[in-house]
């Protein structure tokens, strides 16, 4: 009678212990949805406000703030800079983790455990220490690396006081900080590929640039797009570094989103012009982490098919 019973059930009655995977997801989710959820809420309603510091400064505007930043030729320049330091960080970082990756991923290299902790050191520092490190090696003209020039017979280089140098020290200290990390991620993505599908591509006259090209690089296409994802989230909302490294100058030479925003909110007191600006950060984000979902949509190429 009870198997009768358990038979005739309805397939879509609830187990008992359905609602346990959704107990435990469940403080994330509240986590997210109060540290993350409704601080972005919140900032998109105060960009369609004019809202300033002090009571009884608000008021609904609609989308104005976005108007006037249209007209806005700072946010335009900060976008600029944003985007360089994107581009120049992606590029890099990426280029030269992987290369790095592929150096250590050889075996019978010396010295590999000693190079993987010298990698690894800058991602532990916080980017107020990094930005501090390399302020100290660019000073004008007490740092390590006009000194250096000064005894080479070299003239020196301000490098934090132009605008192209200060943005190439920006990327450089980004780059110091993250091709660590960068590297690592690869080189465990280098070494889950299946050393039968190398001996195959061997067997088949792939070597060199040949295996290179046609079998390593489509099996790391989905985590070179994910490390570049990381990389560029990391650029566009840079904010310590370059506050503390070059403070967005000179000239508004490396002003990059984040500081806007800072300068707005906290020296022009206009939190609706600012919450707008990171609105639009915001959707840079969005539009990125879109762009690489898409582009690894199909997951790496199915050269491993077929293969125990």
């Amino acid at each position: 009678m009870q198997d009768e019973n358990r038979t005739s059930a309805s397939p879509f009655t609830p187990s008992r212990g359905a609602a346990t995977p959704y107990v435990f997801v469940l403080p994330a989710l509240v986590y997210l949805l109060f540290f993350w959820g409704y601080p972005a809420g919140y900032a998109f309603f105060l960009s369609l406000t004019d809202t300033t510091f002090g009571p009884g400064t608000s008021r609904f505007i609609g989308l104005d703030n976005y108007r006037q930043l249209l007209q806005d030729g700072l946010f335009w320049v900060s976008l600029k800079n944003s985007s360089v330091l994107f581009v120049a960080s992606v590029l890099l970082e990426v280029s030269l983790g992987l290369a790095v990756a592929l150096y250590l991923s050889e075996s019978g290299k010396r010295w590999k455990g000693i190079l993987i902790v010298a990698l690894l050191l800058p991602w532990l520092f916080s980017e107020i220490v990094t930005a501090m490190t390399w302020r100290s090696i660019f000073h004008e003209p007490f740092g390590l690396l006009n000194g250096l020039l000064r005894q080479a017979g070299i003239t020196e280089i301000p490098w934090l006081s132009r605008p192209k140098t200060a943005m190439a020290a920006l990327v450089v200290a980004s780059l110091w900080q993250g091709i660590g990390i960068s590297a690592m991620v690869i080189l465990a993505a280098l070494q889950a590929i299946p050393p039968r599908l190398m001996d195959l591509a061997s067997i088949d006259g792939a070597h060199g640039w040949r295996r290179f090209l046609y079998v390593v690089l489509p099996q790391l296409k989905v985590v070179l797009l994910l490390d570049g994802m990381l990389v560029g989230i990391k650029s566009l909302g840079s904010f310590t570094l370059v506050f503390a490294l070059t403070g967005g100058g000179p000239g508004h030479g490396t002003e990059v989103l984040a500081t806007h925003a800072y300068r707005l909110t906290f020296s022009h007191y206009d939190l609706g012009h600012a919450s707008a600006v990171g609105v639009c950060l915001a959707g840079l984000f969005l539009g990125l982490v879109s762009i690489v979902y898409l582009l690894q949509r199909g997951g790496p190429e199915p050269a491993r098919k077929g293969l125990p």
